[in-house]
């Protein structure tokens, strides 16, 4: 017997329907076959399952009902058994498929006509990336640029977010958005947020990191329907079905998902990360390949939906640039050091032994006194950049702590006045509008903190020649002057559009937390404007003063020391 014959045959084998001399012909290939034992050990899987579920012992009943959704009408009907209707639909059962298949079946089993013919079309949809070596994914999702990759908040603008996934020959994959990129090139795992020169690395493979586990559900494509199917089931969400015709004149099968995330709706947590969100997901499948084409995700809320993600571009099986393995780091990156190695000081018990409120006044009172040491021993890293924005802070109130279902640690309310800060704004008029324009913040000593990169080319307003007659000093105070009005439009005119959706962001999570804006936007005072014969640019000089924040405190101490650590909300 060969591997065909066998494969066609190991169903009845393991059902006992084979005549004897045909059974002993099937096991003594599967003894010298690894591929076809790999596959009847599957299936053998998958019947455990099934058993385990009550269901396999009801052949009968299952026959009509499970035969209408995967559409086996020219099963044998003297030899209906349920491996038989399996095997009609066979798709590989091999690896994470196998799971896949399981949870697509068991779930069709008693499901509404609505949600068998939902199911059917994912399980489709599984079965068309089965051999799925590599996967490119490219949307946009609300989200502050420089937060965490699963961070949502339905009042900021769309930004770009893309990965790249190889499955084969080893695994390696990269996620990005404007100020994080995460790498694992095959070895270690490597993440730089770029807004404050952080880098962050695990010395190993990982298949996900760096709360990108979302967006790698959604590239494993087979395992992310298994899992909305599963969900289905176990946790009572709804799927639906209805088809239409695409813009590229092809039918299209469109499955909605509507996903309960669990979480309280008046817990502080609700609604800002992927995974604590209630949400309407909607999956796109071109009807003729059956493939995955789009999927859009809405924020579900009692005010309304809105959209907060939506991926448009999917790429199967194309070839990757061996460069998007490699992760460039600027020259004065700070590493942050992980939770796992965060080790025991002499005294550590006097810091694990304090409450959430004491680590977090302990941490404030260190950044009031400039004591980055002491600073040190509840965050890393502390580097130049945090080191400016707090020193000589003062703490104005300190609020009890609370906690979040969705969070391991603690959140302290704070309000803090920073300290006097100048610094200078580069600007230049090297453009086609001949405008002078923001391209960097400098400190003190003309240290590049920040660069300003614009992505298109300033805009020949329609009164250009209005702008281009202002001097540096009066386009920073324009900008200072529209930024306190929160005008976004006339700020992009002095600023790159990715620069003010960034101060856009914050400004949107202050409202949400109750602050007031015009505390996230500090007054600052603008000063003269002069020359840099060694950076050949015009500098203009700046001066915050002392803003008041109001926020919460992320700390949490899951740390092998045991004691507090800041893990957000600076």
């Amino acid at each position: 017997m060969n591997c065909a014959q066998c494969q066609d045959n190991v169903f009845a084998c393991m059902e006992g329907l084979l005549d004897h001399d045909q059974s002993l012909q099937c096991q003594a290939h599967l003894e010298t076959c690894a591929t076809c034992r790999a596959e009847y050990a599957a299936i053998a899987r998958l019947h455990e399952r099934l058993v385990a579920c009550g269901q396999a012992a009801a052949n009968i009943s299952l026959v009509e009902p499970v035969m209408r959704c995967v559409r086996t009408a020219d099963m044998e009907p003297e030899k209906t058994t349920l491996m038989s209707i399996v095997r009609k639909h066979r798709w590989g059962f091999l690896g994470a498929t196998a799971a896949a298949a399981a949870a697509i079946i068991l779930a069709v089993v008693g499901t509404p006509k609505s949600q068998a013919a939902a199911i059917e079309v994912m399980t489709k949809g599984a079965q068309a990336v089965s051999k799925l070596t590599s996967i490119h994914l490219r949307g946009q999702v609300r989200t502050a640029p420089q937060d965490n990759f699963s961070y949502i908040n339905s009042d900021l603008p769309f930004f770009a977010v893309e990965l790249w996934k190889q499955f084969e020959p080893e695994l390696r994959w990269r996620v990005e958005k404007p100020q994080r990129v995460v790498v694992m090139d095959g070895q270690s795992t490597l993440m730089l947020i770029k807004s404050g020169n952080v880098g962050v690395r695990v010395p190993q493979r990982t298949t996900s990191a760096f709360d990108t586990e979302w967006l790698h559900r959604i590239a494993n494509v087979s395992t992310a329907i298994s899992n909305e199917v599963d969900n289905a089931r176990a946790k009572g969400w709804k799927l639906s079905l209805i088809s239409e015709t695409g813009a590229d004149g092809r039918s299209k099968s469109i499955v909605t998902v509507m996903a309960k995330s669990g979480v309280p709706d008046d817990d502080y947590g609700k609604n800002t990360f992927m995974e604590n969100a209630d949400t309407r997901r909607v999956y796109r499948f071109d009807a003729q390949t059956e493939l995955l084409e789009s999927v859009q995700i809405y924020l579900v809320r009692p005010s309304g939906e809105v959209q907060i993600f939506d991926l448009s571009q999917i790429d199967y099986n194309q070839p990757v640039d061996p460069s998007v393995w490699k992760l460039d780091l600027p020259a004065d990156v700070t590493w942050a050091q992980l939770p796992q190695d965060l080790p025991k000081l002499p005294d550590n018990e006097k810091y694990a032994s304090m409450t959430a409120e004491q680590a977090a006044r302990a941490f404030f009172e260190a950044c009031a006194s400039n004591d980055w040491v002491e600073a040190g021993k509840f965050m890393s890293p502390i580097n130049e950049n945090l080191k400016q924005y707090l020193a000589g802070l003062e703490i104005v109130s300190l609020g009890e702590s609370f906690t979040s279902k969705t969070y391991p640690g603690s959140f302290v309310p704070y309000e803090i006045r920073l300290g006097t800060q100048e610094f200078n704004l580069r600007v230049s008029n090297n453009n086609a509008a001949r405008r002078y324009v923001i391209t960097g913040v400098y400190n003190t000593n003309l240290k590049l903190q920040q660069q300003i990169k614009w992505t298109n080319e300033p805009e020949i307003l329609t009164n250009n020649d209005v702008y281009a007659m202002m001097s540096p000093a009066e386009v920073v105070k324009a900008y200072v002057e529209a930024q306190s009005r929160l005008d976004w439009d006339e700020m992009r005119k002095y600023d790159s559009e990715a620069d003010v959706d960034d101060t856009k962001s914050q400004v949107a999570m202050a409202k949400e937390n109750g602050t007031d804006v015009h505390k996230v936007i500090p007054a600052i005072e603008v000063g003269e404007a002069s020359w840099s014969a060694e950076q050949s640019a015009w500098f203009v000089k700046c001066r915050v003063l002392a803003p008041v924040k109001k926020w919460n405190l992320a700390v949490r101490k899951d740390n092998p020391a045991g004691r507090w650590q800041v893990d957000g909300g600076i």
